[in-house]
């Protein structure tokens, strides 16, 4: 557990080890006998700073060949999957990613963003947020099964401050917190891995363990009602199951019943007080107040929903054809009194609220449902949520930002800022598999969108505040994509890999020149006459392509390079002669194709693992800039030096709390990470005065830091030494 507070107040809690003594040693009689006992112990103890030195030592002498700094530091975090949001008073908390965001929603027409903690991101994704006292607790975790609380201090509401992280809430090597919730002093947490713990917060900054509710291991969503607590998820077998826990005894719950609505036509639950609503294809409805005897009251058909809203005796349904109202007054027998067309795709997170019925959409949309009766709702807000929920990929232009959004199209921000601006919508079937926007390509005015379920799509960015398509190729499966002037190069991966080059000197009528049958591309870049791409083995061979495209009809492949059987990510050097793969064994590999047909290995490095699983690692993604090559992998932002290509070795990480699986380099120099659900990562270079090179560490200090360790460790063995043939 860390604690963030002022200096003294954490000497004041905890005794400050430095001054320790074994006995009072003030009075002067007694002065030598403290002495000779101080002593007696200290050659346990000088052994210790022996092993302490020699350790200091030789993880000196270990980077004497690795001596360079991290050349980024974190600029900015934003976007990312979605939290269920809480409120309190005139504010919105909402986790984004590994962020916290805060809207300020005193006029609940015009909610405003009026922070984020883009700052102090969590170490995962942020995937549910509960009110203890004057502090917001934050449950995050990450796919390496750690996981744990970050705590906010609401003393300024519109600006919670991390005050706190707990990752020692319940004594287990692997922790999945995905819910929360609190009663007066407890607090519920919903740990996939281990269960539903119990944490007394009577002191919030430090929650103690009480106990533990086995058998309880679905959490998406939780609620407390009443004595009951109410948890939900997805079991093993795809059931939608539903726990009552009793807590009337607040330190001691216990599981009061639980069922299981039909996976096959329910797509999740919603809890309320008294009553579990399944929606997806049907509407079913539970009645709780019996939990050992839970009863289905009423089932029917329905347009297909994804999420519900109680207000009191009103149920809004948000589904594809908008919201449907429901009179609830009886919950047996609810009655839908009418659809309200409005554009709800994607909701990913809903809630009650005091300013009225919120959705949260994966398509970067807030909206706000009211009016004055309940059962007419009307949309009085719609806002934009911050950097984007789903983003793959990025690329820039010399005043702004492009990313590829997933849901919807592009999404178009402020260079500087990064504030949205501007979005494409492309026209495309209203489910992800049509709008995964894996790729895109920025060049000569123009936005080039891989679309997995579609193909390409290409978008006029002369007014890059109204985007607008001019038009699109149909080539399911695109994954990668790549623009140089007229021509346009994608590739696949699903179903065995397509390398094609296209015509775009008419956008709105792409025609194809030529294609190639690969394995699986997963990215490609282009450099002059040769286009080298980097595949899986499912369908072929993996490894690098070097494909001649001279003659644009006919692609031929002139050379490969197969010991990196999984590759993900590349990136080639200006003049085509040096290119760097990102492995999914974990490594880099820099190989040789000045000969295009026969590429050769220079060198490699291998990426390490975490605390969790020190051996295991994926690399993803690859820039080169200078002699640093960036790499996205399972944890983050890879640092390796590669001025030594035949030796490259890895000098730093920037966590993520996610995989990373692509990087994309502005024109400012800065980096950015795209973490799927912890959100997207910009990185910058780190600033150095003028005349200072920030990379190496100066040989005269590291040779200094050892000579110094040499006489320390030299020094306690002669004092050893003193003392033990003088028998103390």
């Amino acid at each position: 557990m860390r604690i963030f507070a002022p200096l003294r107040t954490i000497r004041d809690a905890r005794p400050d080890h430095r001054v320790t003594l074994s006995c009072a040693c003030n009075a002067r009689p007694v002065a030598a006998l403290c002495h000779r006992q101080s002593l007696r112990k200290s050659p346990a103890m000088n052994m210790k700073l022996l092993r302490v030195s020699s350790f200091v030592l030789f993880s000196l002498l270990a980077i004497v060949g690795n001596t360079t700094a991290a050349t980024l530091t974190l600029a900015d975090v934003g976007g990312g999957a979605l939290s269920p949001p809480v409120t309190q008073g005139n504010y919105l908390y909402v986790g984004t990613g590994a962020t916290l965001t805060t809207w300020n929603m005193s006029d609940p027409t015009h909610p405003l963003i009026a922070s984020r903690t883009s700052g102090a991101p969590a170490p995962g994704p942020v995937r549910a947020l509960a009110l203890v006292g004057g502090y917001l607790y934050a449950a995050w975790n990450s796919p390496s099964d750690t996981g744990g609380i970050t705590i906010f201090s609401l003393t300024d509401p519109a600006h919670p401050r991390v005050v706190a992280e707990i990752d020692d809430y319940i004594a287990s090597d692997y922790k999945r917190p995905v819910g929360l919730a609190a009663s007066g002093n407890y607090v519920y947490l919903g740990d996939a891995d281990n269960g539903l713990v119990v944490l007394d917060a009577t002191h919030p900054l430090a929650p103690v363990y009480v106990g533990l509710v086995g058998g309880v291991y679905e959490f998406e969503a939780m609620g407390v009602y009443g004595g009951q607590l109410l948890t939900t998820g997805t079991s093993f077998s795809g059931g939608r199951i539903v726990h009552v826990v009793d807590i009337s005894d607040p330190a001691a719950p216990v599981e009061a019943g639980y069922t299981s609505l039909d996976g096959d036509t329910i797509l999740r639950a919603a809890l309320t007080d008294g009553y579990a609503i399944g929606v997806g294809l049907d509407l079913m409805i539970y009645d709780l107040n019996d939990p050992a005897n839970i009863t289905q009251v009423f089932d029917t058909s329905i347009d297909v929903a994804y999420h519900a809203i109680r207000l009191g005796n009103v149920l809004y349904l948000v589904g594809a054809s908008g919201i449907q109202v429901w009179d609830f007054t009886t919950p047996s027998a609810p009655v839908l009194l009418r659809t309200v067309a409005m554009d709800a795709f994607a909701p990913a997170q809903v809630a009650a609220t005091p300013f009225g019925a919120l959705i949260l959409t994966d398509i970067d949309h807030g909206l706000l449902l009211g009016g004055a009766d309940p059962l007419n709702p009307v949309l009085t807000a719609s806002f934009v949520l911050p950097f984007g929920v789903m983003v793959h990929a990025g690329a820039f232009d010399s005043t702004h930002a492009y990313f590829a959004q997933t849901g919807y199209g592009l999404g178009v921000f402020d260079s500087n800022t990064l504030a949205a601006q501007a979005r494409y919508d492309a026209d495309l079937p209203a489910n992800f598999a049509a709008r995964d926007m894996e790729d895109i390509s920025v060049d000569s005015g123009r936005a080039y969108l891989a679309a997995w379920g579609y193909g390409v799509l290409i978008a006029d960015l002369t007014d890059p505040l109204h985007p607008t398509e001019l038009g699109r190729f149909d080539f399911p499966f695109a994954s990668a994509i790549e623009a140089h002037g007229n021509r346009v190069y994608v590739a696949s991966t699903t179903n065995g890999g397509i390398f094609k080059i296209l015509d775009v000197s008419n956008p709105a009528d792409p025609q194809e020149l030529g294609e190639l049958v690969t394995s699986q591309t997963y990215d490609l870049t282009v450099r002059g006459n040769y286009a080298y791409l980097v595949d899986g083995a499912t369908f072929g061979d993996g490894g690098l392509r070097v494909v001649d495209v001279s003659d644009p009809t006919t692609p031929t492949l002139l050379g490969q390079y197969t010991d990196c059987t999984e590759a993900s990510g590349v990136d080639v050097s200006a003049d085509g002669n040096t290119t760097y793969i990102a492995c999914s064994d974990g490594s880099l590999r820099i190989v040789d194709t000045t000969g295009k047909s026969n590429p050769q290995l220079l060198g490699s490095v291998m990426l390490p693992g975490n605390a969790q699983l020190p051996d295991y690692n994926s690399a993803h993604a690859v820039i080169v800039v200078g002699k640093v090559a960036y790499v996205g992998d399972e944890y983050g932002v890879a640092e390796v030096d590669v001025s030594n290509k035949q030796a490259p070795a890895f000098s730093a990480r920037h966590l993520t709390g996610f995989s990373v699986r692509k990087l994309a380099l502005a024109p400012d120099g800065r980096v950015f990470a795209f973490a799927a659900e912890a959100g997207t990562y910009v990185f910058k270079p780190v600033a150095v005065a003028p005349g200072v090179i920030a990379r190496p560490i100066p040989a005269l200090s590291l040779w200094a830091s050892i000579a110094l360790s040499l006489l320390f460790a030299l020094t306690i063995w002669r004092r050893n030494s003193t003392l033990l043939r003088n028998g103390i």
